[in-house]
């Protein structure tokens, strides 16, 4: 029997989830890697290496956990590393993947050094690059932060040179081969956390209606803010899981700012919910929308995001032009007509988003694509 090829995943892995001893990253993390990794747990094809980064280590912790290796390295400054290509960052990756030895170099997203570090290898390993979010696509539609802007410089040179790319819709697709003219993706989804395929859906006495994300120029909240300061939606709440309440100089009493809650609260929050709306001017999830439609609910979602293959408009929910009150509005309104209604759109096409974003969906399909691969 021949030696099990190996895999290195170079990501945002959430590794603290798996082993205490490695520091919490606080903020954003890709929580779709997380049923990836369960799933990986009885994988007999492949020996799978988890490699990621911690800013709050000085030396690599290394471990095994579901029959799957860890590799922690230490990072470095992120404004320096943006300075130098990640240089110190790359080394270290570089360093350790030769430990490794990897048949497969997968990495995820070019909002850091791990498309970059594809790149470097790719003479040694086949690369497959996955992307998470596409930096050049955002800064066409709205303001952007100016760290972003300088890291989106380095994106292009990631998608032209990765000879094999991942996206999650064809939204997104046709985003890199904007930056990418020759690339020809493949369309696979990242999976729904398991706690979302269990919940039952109880909607509020008063219709209220769930934003999830953060605040940011993109996610377009201003809009949502003047879509529920209209007379004719003074009867419905928004509740926004994410912003917090001081970023807002005043919000209209029907509208409440929650700040940042847990996972679990997010679940709760969608089983109570009408609908969830979300006007981003650009976004190549959100990952917030599939959840939402996993449980259920049904959802309101800006035509600019590639979520949108998830809703069937008019059925299951609205796509409508960002900046279009009205429309939104409109669509709001008509979802949140009676608890029936609600509950009879979100339940529309529910069964097919919960195939297509199961771990099982995600595992299986990416066994497809290694396996093509070599």
């Amino acid at each position: 029997m021949g030696q099990m090829k190996k895999i290195a995943i170079i990501s945002n892995f959430p590794a603290w989830l798996v082993n205490d001893t490695v520091p919490e990253r606080k903020g954003h993390y890709p929580v779709w890697l997380v049923p990836l990794y369960h799933a990986f747990e009885s994988c007999p094809h492949y020996e799978i290496h988890w490699v990621t980064l911690s800013r709050n280590i000085s030396e690599p912790i290394r471990f095994v956990s579901k029959n799957q290796h860890f590799h922690v390295l230490p990072c470095g400054s992120r404004t320096i590393g943006l300075y130098t290509c990640y240089l110190a960052d790359r080394i270290r990756i570089y360093r350790e993947l030769s430990r490794i030895s990897p048949h497969i170099v997968h990495t995820w997203g070019t909002e850091n050094c791990y498309g970059l570090c594809g790149n470097d290898f790719r003479k040694r390993a086949i690369w497959l690059h996955s992307v998470q979010g596409i930096l050049n696509a955002c800064m066409k539609y709205g303001e952007t932060p100016r760290f972003q802007r300088l890291l989106a410089r380095l994106e292009p040179g990631v998608l032209r040179n990765a000879p094999f790319i991942t996206t999650e819709s064809p939204w997104a697709a046709e985003k890199v081969r904007l930056v990418a003219p020759r690339a020809n993706p493949i369309i696979w989804d990242y999976a729904v956390e398991s706690r979302f395929f269990n919940v039952e859906r109880k909607p509020s006495e008063t219709p209220t209606c769930m934003y999830c994300g953060s605040f940011t120029k993109l996610k377009n909240l201003d809009t949502l803010i003047n879509v529920f300061s209209r007379a004719e939606l003074s009867h419905i709440k928004l509740i926004m899981a994410g912003p917090e309440p001081t970023q807002f100089s005043e919000l209209p009493p029907n509208v409440e700012a929650l700040g940042r809650v847990s996972r679990d609260k997010v679940v709760e929050l969608m089983s109570q919910s009408w609908c969830l709306v979300h006007p981003s001017l650009v976004d190549t999830g959100p990952t917030v929308a599939k959840e939402a439609r996993v449980v259920g609910l049904p959802v309101v979602i800006s035509a600019h995001c590639g979520a949108q293959q998830y809703v069937k408009d008019g059925l299951s929910g609205f796509i409508t032009e960002p900046m279009d009150e009205v429309s939104i509005a409109t669509a709001i309104l008509k979802i949140v007509e009676s608890k029936k209604n609600t509950l009879s759109m979100g339940a529309y096409d529910q069964e097919r988003c919960r195939r297509a974003l199961s771990a099982d969906t995600m595992y299986t399909s990416l066994m497809q694509i290694y396996e093509n691969l070599l």
